[in-house]
């Protein structure tokens, strides 16, 4: 079968993104000279950052780079959805002013992103908007914007390539922020640079090699209505995002779990031998054992795994017959931007599945789904 003829724009973004690699970098970097001035990030204690769907998980994966670069005591660095911080967050009008909400929308337009700015603006919050619209609701209501500057793509939906300019963005601010407190100099952002091209780099000549290898599962799982990822701690962004590509472009079913909890409740589903399984792992992280049994168990109820890891199987123990996906190590000191790139086969096999089967992405925008924007675009704004 010729892979060719099932090209499609979330492959192609894919695909991508090592081109883009500098590109980005040079975007972030002019953004940042009309974003937060140094004096006020020196002065901010607490660092709030959140986002909606696939801008929520960039948000939990900046989290270890702030406490990177940051590692005085007094500062604290929280990661929430935009429902709790727009709703049910307390706001302290007595520090508010050492307070810096920041949010992450690619397009700046949903109205909860719009919500949370607007309550943090009323109780005297700093405010900034990570985006790739200057004239969107966010970059407008916000006090400060970091404007990404990502060019133009044929196609960019799916948001491949914004949740990339997303993680970027947030790595460099995070360094830029260490620098305005004082824990380091100009090459903090410097060394954070190097290290996204670097590992941005590594996925280069390995990007054909995962081409092949998910056109081939995207054969033998293009029928499941299912699928399961899996991940924990900062893997658990990269699992939310790859779910996120399978639910969007091929309409299955999708869960996303942590490797324990997944073992309590997604472990009793019925048809286990046609729900694909995606497990996303870091050889050198913590969760080693608990994944080597998380696999063992998926495999002995008959469910079709892959392991997506910057390893081999044997790296964790695994002796089951699974399919594997080995990704590249991070530079040294940086493990926590593994999410950064590792998303990338995963969404190829959901780019695949979905032509395979002739599924339109977003279903087509038609019928049911004609207006998918209603409930994201149109809800009510209540500053609480």
């Amino acid at each position: 079968m010729d892979k060719n003829k099932f090209d499609n724009t979330l492959r192609q973004q894919c695909m991508s993104i090592p081109e883009l690699c500098s590109v980005q970098i040079a975007g972030i970097q002019k953004g940042m000279k009309d974003s937060i001035p140094l004096e006020v990030l020196e002065k901010c204690r607490r660092i709030i950052v959140t986002g909606c769907g696939d801008s929520y998980v960039a948000a939990k994966a900046a989290i270890p780079a702030f406490k990177k670069y940051v590692k005085r005591t007094g500062y604290e660095f929280i990661h929430e959805r935009a429902i709790h911080v727009a709703r049910y967050m307390k706001f302290d009008r007595q520090v508010s002013d050492t307070t810096l909400v920041i949010v992450v929308s690619c397009s700046g337009a949903p109205t909860r992103i719009q919500e949370v700015l607007q309550r943090a603006n009323y109780y005297g919050c700093h405010t900034l908007a990570v985006t790739n619209n200057p004239e969107g609701r966010a970059a407008q209501e916000a006090e400060y914007s970091l404007i990404v500057n990502t060019p133009v793509f044929p196609n960019a939906t799916p948001g491949l390539r914004n949740y990339y300019a997303s993680l970027v963005g947030l790595y460099m601010l995070a360094a830029y922020f260490g620098k305005a407190t004082g824990n380091g100099t100009e090459c903090f952002v410097e060394e954070m640079e190097e290290a996204i091209r670097q590992y941005t780099s590594a996925y280069t000549d390995l990007l054909d090699e995962y081409d092949n290898q998910m056109f081939e599962l995207a054969n033998k799982w293009k029928n499941f209505k299912s699928f399961d990822l899996i991940g924990d701690d900062v893997q658990y962004c990269t699992a939310f995002f790859i779910a996120a590509k399978f639910a969007e472009v091929a309409g299955g079913i999708t869960n996303v779990d942590d490797s324990e909890d997944w073992c309590h409740v997604p472990f009793f589903q019925k048809n286990p031998g046609k729900i694909g399984t995606i497990i996303v792992a870091d050889r050198l992280a913590n969760d080693r054992s608990r994944i080597r049994e998380t696999v063992k168990q998926a495999v002995g109820i008959g469910r079709p795994v892959l392991l997506l890891a910057n390893g081999t199987k044997e790296d964790f123990g695994i002796t089951a017959d699974i399919e594997v996906c080995t990704l590249p190590d991070t530079p040294k000191g940086y493990e926590f931007i593994s999410v950064l790139m590792n998303y990338l086969p995963g969404s190829i096999l959901a780019g695949y599945i979905a032509t395979l089967l002739n599924e339109p992405f977003f279903r087509g925008k038609v019928g049911v789904w004609k207006d998918p924007g209603a409930p994201i675009f149109y809800s009510n704004i209540e500053v609480i």
